[in-house]
C-alpha cells in the first residue's frame, strides 16, 4: 500500500506543470457550467469556497517550504497543494469571465482578458520559489478585488465610484490580514520578499483604478439580457410585444441590420438589463449616427431611464427616436459614468413602401 503512495507521489512530481494547467482549467470548465446570478447565494458561496482553498494553499504550501513541519506525511502534500490552489484559481477565475462577460461588450471587457490570459502566462513562467510567493500572494490580490468589485455593490444595493472605492479599500484589508497572518506564520519569507509584495500590490490596485475610472471595466453586476430594434412596441400586462421586420437568409447576420421606414417614422430600441435585488440604478439608451462627412459617430440623444433590479429577465424598457438620417445607428446601452453594458447596432434606409412586419413578445 505504501509502495502505491510512493508511485502516486512520484507521478504528481514528475507532471507537476502539467497537472497544475489542467487543474487551472477544469476549475474553468466547472464554473462555467455551474455560476448563473451575481447575486445568489450559492454562486458567492463558491467562490468563497475557492478562497478559502487558496488561502489555507498558500499558507500550507509556505508552511512546508519554511521547513516548519515534523510529520513525513505533511511534506509530502508540497506537490499536491499547487494543484489544490491552481484550481481555485480557475475556478475563480472562470467565475468572473462569466461575470463579467455578461456585464458589457467585447470593447469594454478586453483588460480583463488580457489581465486572465497574464496570469495563466504567469503561472507557467514564474517557478522560482521567491517568485512563486510574490505572484500567488498578488493573484490573490487581483482575485480580491474583482470579487470586491461585484461584491460590494450587490451588498449595499448601490454602485458608483465611492462603491468601487470602497471595493478596493475592502480587497487591500483582506490581503493585508491575510499577508500579516502568513507573517507569523512564516515571518522570514514574508519579510524577505515584503519590498517585491507591496510594489506588485500597489501596481495591480493602481492599474485596476484607472481601468475602472476609464471605463474599460464592465459595469458589473449589471448584464444586459436581451436588446433589439423595432417599428413599434407596446407594453401590455404580461409586458412587451413589438412589430419588426422580417430577415431570412444572410440578412439576418449583417453586423448592421437593415431597418427600412419612411423619412420620419419613428424607430424603438428595447433592452432587458439585470441588476441584483434592490439595486436602483439610471441607465442611458445613447442614440449615435455615424456621420459619413466627417467620417465619426456623433452622439445624437442621450435617454436615462430608471431600472429595479431581482428580475432574472433583466428590468425592461425602451426609449424612441423619429427623424431619423439614413445611414448607420448605434444605440448604447450604459451607466451614467458611461461604462457599456451592450449595444444595438442597425442602418436605417428609408423606403416609401410599408415593410413587411411581424409581432413578437419581448
Amino acid at each position: 500500500m505504501r509502495e502505491h503512495i510512493y508511485s502516486v507521489w512520484r507521478w504528481i512530481q514528475k507532471y507537476e506543470r502539467h497537472l497544475s494547467s489542467v487543474a487551472l482549467f477544469a476549475g474553468f470548465i466547472l464554473d462555467a457550467l455551474t455560476l448563473r446570478r451575481v447575486d445568489n447565494l450559492y454562486e458567492n458561496s463558491v467562490l468563497v469556497s475557492y478562497f478559502l482553498m487558496i488561502a489555507f494553499g498558500i499558507t500550507a504550501l509556505n508552511y512546508i517550504e519554511a521547513g516548519k513541519y515534523e510529520r513525513e506525511w505533511v511534506g509530502r502534500t508540497y506537490h499536491i497543494l499547487p494543484l489544490v490552489i491552481q484550481f481555485a484559481f480557475g475556478g475563480l477565475f472562470s467565475g468572473f469571465t462569466v461575470f463579467y462577460f455578461r456585464s458589457g461588450s467585447i470593447v469594454s471587457s478586453w483588460p480583463f482578458i488580457v489581465i486572465l490570459v497574464s496570469l495563466l502566462l504567469g503561472n507557467e513562467v514564474l517557478k522560482k520559489q521567491y517568485e512563486r510567493l510574490v505572484f500567488q500572494i498578488t493573484i490573490f490580490f487581483i482575485s480580491l478585488f474583482f470579487f470586491m468589485i461585484f461584491f460590494v455593490p450587490v451588498v449595499m444595493n448601490a454602485m458608483g465610484p465611492l462603491i468601487f472605492v470602497l471595493s478596493g479599500v475592502c480587497a487591500l484589508g483582506l490581503i493585508g490580514t491575510f499577508t500579516y497572518f502568513l507573517s507569523r506564520m512564516v515571518p522570514e519569507r514574508i519579510h524577505k520578499h515584503k519590498k517585491k509584495l507591496f510594489f506588485a500590490i500597489a501596481s495591480f490596485y493602481f492599474i485596476i483604478n484607472v481601468l475602472y475610472f476609464t471605463n474599460l471595466i464592465p459595469p458589473i453586476p449589471l448584464s444586459l439580457k436581451q436588446a433589439g430594434v423595432y417599428h413599434q412596441i407596446t407594453r401590455t400586462q404580461t409586458g412587451y410585444t413589438a412589430s419588426e421586420e422580417t430577415h431570412s437568409g444572410l440578412g439576418s447576420l449583417q453586423f448592421f441590420k437593415n431597418i427600412h421606414i419612411k423619412q420620419g417614422d419613428p424607430l424603438y430600441v428595447y433592452s432587458a438589463v439585470f441588476a441584483p435585488n434592490n439595486l436602483k440604478v439610471d441607465i442611458i439608451h445613447e442614440w449615435k449616427h455615424f456621420d459619413e462627412a466627417i467620417g465619426r459617430w456623433v452622439s445624437v440623444d442621450r435617454i436615462p431611464y430608471t431600472i429595479v433590479g431581482g428580475a432574472d429577465r433583466g428590468h425592461r424598457g425602451y426609449t424612441m427616436k423619429t427623424n431619423l438620417a439614413e445611414g448607420n445607428w448605434s444605440v448604447n446601452v450604459e451607466t451614467l459614468r458611461g461604462q457599456i453594458i451592450g449595444r444595438v447596432m442597425f442602418e436605417v434606409v428609408y423606403d416609401d413602401k410599408a415593410s413587411p412586419l411581424v409581432e413578437k413578445v419581448l
